[in-house]
């Protein structure tokens, strides 16, 4: 079986990923690999999103992330550009929660650790450089939010990931020449890894 690439852009709301997701996606589509974006699932939950996140709203959106990324290589894509992947919900959650973490959801965050972790990309987009959240009728434009979102974020990542993330900034994002490899690997030339590494 042909292998799968699947390269994870992840981050808090309003940095970049969706340009930095398209853009890869178009370059692997140049060099003739068979390549497609999937969109964040948050927009299409009918739970509350935002700082108004349910347990069923994480849920949801990580159940609902899987299984995107499971259709799409049934329909035999072979890179996957994932704006956003299944332990973004969590993160969303723990910036929002309430209550304690139930016993499904620390369930699945573990078992959705260790799906990240077989990602082939994990690439960290701060929004550093980045004006604040815009408002698309969707997207929550409190930048305080945001802010620790991403905190949060690069704890998860540093905790399980390590020196496999790489990271851009905004500014980082919209300056890097994007190239591939023979192998399918994505090649950006502002990348980073110290930051994330202790």
């Amino acid at each position: 079986m042909a292998k799968i690439y699947r390269h994870l852009i992840t981050g808090t709301h309003g940095c970049g990923k969706s340009t930095l997701s398209h853009r890869i996606c178009s370059e692997l589509k140049k060099n003739g690999y068979n390549a497609i974006v999937l969109s964040e699932t948050a927009r299409e939950s009918p739970f509350p999103i935002n700082q108004s996140q349910t347990v069923n709203s994480t849920l949801y959106i990580a159940l609902k992330q899987a299984v995107k990324e499971l259709e799409a290589i049934a329909y035999g894509y072979r890179h996957l550009i994932l704006d956003r992947g299944v332990l973004d919900s969590f993160v969303y959650s723990e910036a929002t929660r309430r209550d304690p973490i139930s016993d499904v959801e620390s369930g699945l965050l573990e078992a959705f650790k260790v799906w990240t972790g077989g990602y082939d990309d994990i690439i960290f987009v701060k929004s550093e450089g980045c004006d604040a959240p815009q408002a698309d009728g969707v997207r929550d434009t409190d930048t305080q939010f945001a802010q620790r979102v991403e905190h949060l974020f690069e704890r998860l990542l540093m905790e399980n990931f390590g020196d496999r993330v790489r990271v851009l900034t905004y500014g980082d994002m919209l300056a890097s020449e994007i190239r591939v490899g023979d192998d399918g690997k994505i090649y950006l030339d502002c990348e980073r890894y110290y930051e994330l590494v202790s």
